[in-house]
C-alpha cells in the first residue's frame, strides 16, 4: 500500500501544479492508503492532515505533497527494523523540509541556507555516528548529529531565527512532524553506557533551562515557540536516558503534544484564534491534568523515577512549573480570526491536545517499541 501511496502522491504532486485541489485530494488519498489502526500511528497521520491543512494558506502550490510524502517516511520507519530503511526514511522525512523552508514567505536567504547547513551537517553526523556506534566517538557524533537535526540545546544554534523568519505554517512542520524518525532511530539504537548516559544527561538538563529561560526573556511569539520546542526537546530526550518502554511511550506521546501545539500556534499566527482555544494549547503544552501534554511528561517522569533518575525528574518538574509564565503569556497574544482553515486546523489541534484517556496511544506507542 504505502508504493501505491507514493505513486498516488507523486501523480498528486503534478496535478497540483495546475489544480491545488486535485493535489489535496491525491494527498488526503494517499494518506488514507497508509492508515494505520494503530492509535498512535492514526494520530502521526492526522498531524501530518493538519500540516497539509496549514500549507493550503500559502499561495504557492508545489509544497502540498511533502508532509504527506514525510508521513509515509515516518509511518514506514516506525514498522520497520531494518536500520538502513530507517536511514532512508530519515533521509524522506528531513528533505522536505529544507524545500518549506526555502519556499517561506519573506523568509531571509541566510536563514534557509543557515537552516540548510545545519540540517544536512546533522544527517551527516547523525548517519556517521550510527555507522560506528559501536564506539565512543560514533555514539557521540550521533548525539551531536540527533541534537542539531531536532533542536536540543546546546546545539540548537539554528532554532530561535529559523523559527521567527520562516513562514508561521511552515515551521510549524519543522516543529512538529520532522521530529519523530530522529527520536524513533535514536530509541531503537542506543545502548546506555557511562558516557552515553551522562551526554544524554547533560543534553536533557542544558536543553530544558536553556528552552525555558530563553522563551521566559522573549517577547515575540514565534521566539517564545521556538524556544518552548528547545525545552520539549530536553523532556523528550531525557527519557532515552531510562531506556525503558515507559519512557519510549511517554517521549512520544510528549511528541504528539508538542506537535498539536506547535501547529495551533503557529497556525493561528496567520489570522488568529479563539482565546479559550489558545489557553488550552498552553495548558496541555504546561502539562496540566489530565490534556495529552501532561500524560507524556507522566511517563517520562514514571519512567524516570523507576530507573532512580530522581534528579532528572526533579528538573523536569521544575522547568514544567518555570514555563507557566510565557505559555500563559502566549495564548493572551491571539485574538479571534476569521478564516476558516485557520480555525479548523487550531479547533482540531485542541481536540488532539484534550485526549485525556491516553491508554490506547499508550499501547499503540508499545506496540511499536516491541518490533
Amino acid at each position: 500500500m504505502e508504493i501505491l501511496a507514493l505513486i498516488v502522491l507523486s501523480i498528486g504532486a503534478v496535478l497540483s501544479l495546475k489544480s491545488r485541489p486535485a493535489g489535496i485530494v491525491a494527498c488526503i488519498i494517499s494518506a488514507m492508503l497508509t492508515f494505520s489502526t494503530n492509535p498512535f500511528l492514526a494520530l502521526i497521520t492526522l498531524i501530518a492532515i493538519l500540516n497539509l491543512a496549514s500549507l493550503t494558506l500559502l499561495k504557492w502550490k508545489s509544497h502540498i505533497t511533502l508532509p504527506i510524502l514525510m508521513l509515509i517516511a515516518t509511518l514506514h520507519a516506525f514498522q520497520s527494523n531494518d536500520l538502513a530503511v530507517m536511514i532512508v526514511c530519515l533521509i524522506a522525512g528531513t528533505v522536505p523540509t529544507y524545500v518549506l523552508i526555502l519556499l517561506s514567505d519573506d523568509v531571509k536567504p541566510d536563514t534557509a541556507v543557515k537552516y540548510i547547513t545545519f540540517m544536512v551537517l546533522a544527517t551527516v553526523l547523525f548517519i556517521f555516528g550510527l555507522i560506528n556506534l559501536n564506539t565512543v566517538i560514533g555514539k557521540v557524533l550521533f548525539l551531536i548529529g540527533l541534537s542539531l537535526e531536532v533542536g536540543i540545546a546546546p546545539l540548537h544554534i539554528w532554532v530561535p531565527d529559523v523559527f521567527e523568519e520562516g513562514d508561521p505554517v511552515t515551521v510549524a512542520v519543522i516543529a512538529s512532524l520532522a521530529k519523530f524518525i530522529p527520536f524513533l532511530i535514536a530509541f531503537r539504537v542506543l545502548s546506555l553506557d557511562e558516557i552515553t548516559f551522562a551526554f544524554i544527561f547533560a543534553l536533557s538538563v542544558l536543553s530544558m533551562v536553556i528552552g525555558n529561560v530563553g522563551a521566559l526573556t522573549s517577547n515575540k511569539p514565534q521566539r517564545i515557540l521556538a524556544y518552548s520546542t528547545i525545552a520539549n526537546m530536553g523532556y523528550v530526550a531525557s527519557a532515552l536516558a531510562t531506556s525503558s518502554p515507559i519512557g519510549f511511550a511517554g517521549a512520544f506521546i510528549q511528541l504528539l503534544a508538542n506537535s498539536a501545539g506547535k501547529i495551533g500556534f503557529f497556525t493561528a499566527l496567520k489570522d488568529g484564534a479563539n482565546r479559550i482555544q489558545t489557553y488550552i494549547l498552553a495548558f496541555s503544552m504546561i502539562g496540566v491534568p489530565p490534556l495529552l501534554g501532561f500524560w507524556g511528561k507522566f511517563f517520562i517522569l514514571l519512567s524516570l523515577v523507576k530507573s532512580n533518575l530522581l534528579i532528572l525528574a526533579i528538573i523536569l518538574v521544575i522547568n514544567s512549573v518555570v514555563s507557566v509564565p510565557y505559555y500563559v503569556r502566549l495564548a493572551g497574544t491571539y485574538e479571534k480570526g476569521k478564516n476558516i482553515i485557520v480555525s479548523a486546523v487550531v479547533t482540531a489541534c485542541v481536540l488532539v491536545s484534550l485526549i485525556i484517556y491516553p491508554t490506547p496511544i499508550y499501547e499503540g506507542v508499545i506496540a511499536c517499541w516491541m518490533r
